[in-house]
């Protein structure tokens, strides 16, 4: 049974390496099954469509995302720190030129099952509504400063992480991502 999980593992981790760089309507079992050394039916075995396998994705990007928001809050009780490090995670796939899953999902919408968008949509209110806490008690406690709803504040600071990963991997400059993400720390402090 093992076997079936890792193999399941290795065809996500491919998976998803390949949507974050042509995205999701970019690529076939095919590609997957030459990058992984298996053959189609194998991927099929796991993932009977490609709907199964955006659904799967996903849902363990959300997972994975869940897990390192509950590390971030771990590892530090300063609110602005905590954006500092959530500005990590987005900053990852820049080092490859890419953009995050979801960041790719969404520019490819119009063409992705009704359960894909709705996990996609799932994974945002996540992020926003752990942005929203953070710049919300960042502000009671006195490190982060904004005006307006922190609602509101969440949702500019999580399109401008996208759009910075968008415009470092079209102009295949890595400085641009990280000067929107200065630029973000600095305007709330």
């Amino acid at each position: 049974m093992s076997n079936h999980k890792n193999t399941a593992e290795i065809i996500l981790d491919t998976a998803q390496y390949i949507v974050q760089e042509v995205g999701f309507n970019g690529f076939s079992y095919a590609h997957i099954a030459e990058k992984v050394g298996i053959r189609t039916a194998s991927i099929h075995y796991h993932f009977p469509n490609k709907e199964d396998l955006g659904e799967a994705l996903i849902t363990r990007y959300h997972k994975h995302s869940m897990s390192a928001i509950a590390q971030i809050d771990i590892e530090t009780q300063n609110n602005l720190e905590k954006l500092r490090k959530f500005i990590l995670i987005f900053d990852g796939p820049v080092q490859d030129y890419c953009t995050c899953l979801s960041v790719m999902l969404s520019t490819e919408l119009a063409t992705l099952s009704a359960k894909v968008r709705d996990r996609l949509a799932q994974f945002f209110t996540t992020n926003l509504t752990w942005l929203e806490r953070v710049l919300d008690q960042g502000r009671r406690e006195g490190h982060i400063n904004f005006e307006g709803a922190a609602d509101v504040q969440a949702h500019k600071f999580l399109a401008s992480l996208q759009g910075a990963q968008l415009l470092a991997r079209s102009f295949r400059d890595k400085n641009r991502f990280e000067v929107i993400a200065e630029g973000l720390i600095a305007s709330l402090t």
